[in-house]
């Protein structure tokens, strides 16, 4: 009889392989979603009225609201992701001319969530959104 230890086994055994195949695939399926809703909830050019603004990341705030002001539009309110922002614009072509002044993109209702930008945005009262104006 031999007193060595039995072999042991291997570093990853397949249910690990298994779990992060499947975790990479969820990934992939989530990722195209995303990227799907993202293309869909994107708005034309031409555009106007309530709408998640987009700016690069590490846009400060004075530079995103001075962008959709030169856009003809007004900031309703920033989000939790500090480059996105709640806009409004009530002349046609906001969309457009808010691209000009180097937004990323602007999205109407994302199909995440209840309110404008999903979880990105604090629901707030609609009556109020309506009354704000920028002096």
């Amino acid at each position: 009889m031999s007193d060595s230890p039995a072999p042991s086994p291997a570093a990853f055994p397949i249910g690990h392989g298994l779990a992060a195949a499947l975790l990479g695939g969820v990934l992939l399926v989530w990722a195209g979603l995303m990227g799907l809703s993202l293309q869909r909830a994107a708005l034309p050019d031409t555009t106007d009225g309530l709408m998640l603004a987009v700016f690069s990341p590490g846009t400060s705030d004075a530079e995103a609201m001075a962008a959709m002001v030169r856009a003809g539009g007004e900031p309703v309110r920033s989000t939790w992701l500090g480059f996105a922002w709640v806009a409004r614009g009530v002349e046609p072509g906001f969309v457009g001319r808010l691209k000009a002044e180097g937004a990323l993109a602007a999205f109407g209702e994302l199909p995440v969530g209840p309110t404008l930008g999903g979880c990105t945005a604090t629901p707030v009262d609609t009556a109020k959104i309506a009354a704000t104006r920028l002096q």
